[in-house]
């Protein structure tokens, strides 16, 4: 007969063991999940249809795409929008006809020849103070997940951090936050890369975001919507930045450059691409302030009442340039534009038509102070049209 310590020096061997091999299937399982994560490719191997994340928790949302595809949602066309012709394919590049009278100001292209169509506007190197690579769009060190197709979000309060969409995003719950990622806008239609134009979107969050289209093609908008914030991004080879459609809109701290122009454009009946570093349609209490915009052939800032009235817009610290007159103010026989405050920016030498950086018609007013030309520091004068 063993006695009581034996037996547990006996009982303790095996248990030794199987400890020991629990141990070593552990392992191996624990080694095999870190290949899978990290020996695959870091996106999916093929395009897949648009998913939709709106019913995800919260942990999950921005993790591997696992879901299985979802029916496409028919999107509205931006407000902007009259036609769906889609570009021609395999035009050759036509070059934009030049004044070669006009000395060269910054901003233009060297000596007498344009730019070809569709290669953006040039762009002088940002200011020193003014928004540009160091302070907008993604952070440096950001690691980006990949998504290929639309991206939907239906969910209230949904955060989406360190994406890299090769696709469109639609925001159709109130109060989104997107940050921290870039949208690579496909080509083909008249589209937005980032867009909360619905009755559902509202509170949107817009920070630290890089949005481009993929190629150059005529169509694509940057950020299209209303009731939003955007902030500390980067919007650049599009044909519009910024496309405001209605009310409680702020743009601020942001750089946009580089517009695509077009001088037959198939979303302007064939004639020359409208684009604007801001675009606003219709809508009130708009701020735009401390911005950087250069490479619109447009306009820097274009207000049309295309839709609805609009009032109550400060544009106010900025660095303006671009277009034919960066700040164009136009009624389109719905009255004059009120509660026009435009204060406290610096004006780059750019514009198409020498020295108009602000158009205005004699019946809309506009309260102006401490407007500057950026490199003599003389005041602006208001231009009437």
């Amino acid at each position: 007969m063993q006695s009581p310590q034996e037996g547990v020096r006996l009982l303790a061997v095996p248990s030794r063991v199987l400890l020991l091999g629990i141990s070593t299937v552990a392992t191996v399982v624990a080694l095999g999940s870190t290949y899978a994560l990290t020996s695959g490719p870091a996106e999916e191997p093929t395009p897949r249809a648009e998913r939709n994340y709106g019913d995800l928790p919260p942990d999950d949302f921005g993790g591997p795409v696992t879901l299985t595809p979802s029916p496409s949602p028919s999107v509205s066309p931006s407000a902007s929008s009259t036609r769906s012709a889609k570009p021609s394919d395999g035009a050759e590049p036509k070059k934009r006809p030049t004044d070669s009278g006009k000395p060269n100001r910054s901003g233009d292209r060297p000596g007498e020849q344009g730019p070809r169509e569709g290669e953006p506007l040039s762009s002088p190197p940002p200011a020193g103070g003014a928004p540009g690579p160091g302070d907008t769009g993604v952070p440096p060190k950001k690691k980006l997940r990949v998504h290929r197709g639309d991206l939907i979000i239906r969910t209230p309060g949904r955060v989406v951090d360190g994406l890299e969409v090769h696709g469109k995003v639609s925001v159709e719950a109130p109060n989104v936050t997107i940050r921290n990622t870039k949208v690579i806008v496909p080509t083909g239609s008249e589209t937005a890369g980032i867009s909360n134009n619905n009755d559902n979107g509202h509170g949107m969050l817009v920070s630290n975001v890089e949005v481009m289209a993929a190629n150059a093609a005529p169509g694509v908008n940057g950020v299209v919507g209303h009731d939003f914030t955007l902030e500390d991004s980067e919007i650049h080879h599009v044909t519009d930045q910024v496309h405001i459609t209605g009310s409680n809109v702020t743009v601020r701290d942001n750089w946009f450059h580089d517009n695509y122009h077009f001088e037959s454009d198939p979303y302007q009946g064939g004639g020359a691409s409208h684009d604007d570093s801001i675009q606003i349609i219709g809508g009130g209490n708009i701020t735009i302030a401390s911005n950087r915009f250069t490479g619109a052939y447009n306009a820097g800032v274009q207000i049309t009442q295309s839709i609805r009235d609009v009032n109550g817009v400060t544009i106010r610290d900025n660095l303006l340039g671009g277009g034919g007159c960066t700040v164009n103010i136009a009624e389109k026989g719905r009255g004059p534009v009120r509660g026009m405050v435009i204060r406290d920016n610096r004006f780059l030498s750019d514009q198409r038509i020498d020295g108009c950086a602000i158009i205005h018609p004699s019946s809309t007013k506009v309260s102006h102070s401490g407007n500057v030309w950026d490199d003599t520091g003389r005041p602006v004068a208001l231009s009437r049209g």
